[in-house]
């Protein structure tokens, strides 16, 4: 099995990052894979069905997520 936990708050090292990290090492204690994911203070936008990612065949979106990279 394998928990993934998601981080939105902005404060990287606040109370959210800390308890998520808790729980996780308790889990990984009990030999449960885990990997914990830092969205709070990025930018996040949804899906908007250009349909690029499939009819490129790359398999991935076409949008830049990389504010460095982004044109």
């Amino acid at each position: 099995m394998k928990v993934m936990a998601i981080n939105g708050s902005p404060r990287k090292g606040g109370n959210t990052e800390y308890l998520l990290k808790t729980a996780l090492a308790e889990l990984e204690a009990e030999g449960v894979e885990t990997e914990l994911i830092q969205v709070g203070g990025q930018a996040v936008r949804g899906c908007t069905a250009c349909g690029w990612c499939r009819e490129s065949g790359e398999g991935r979106c076409v949008m830049d997520d990389d504010p460095v990279n982004a044109s």
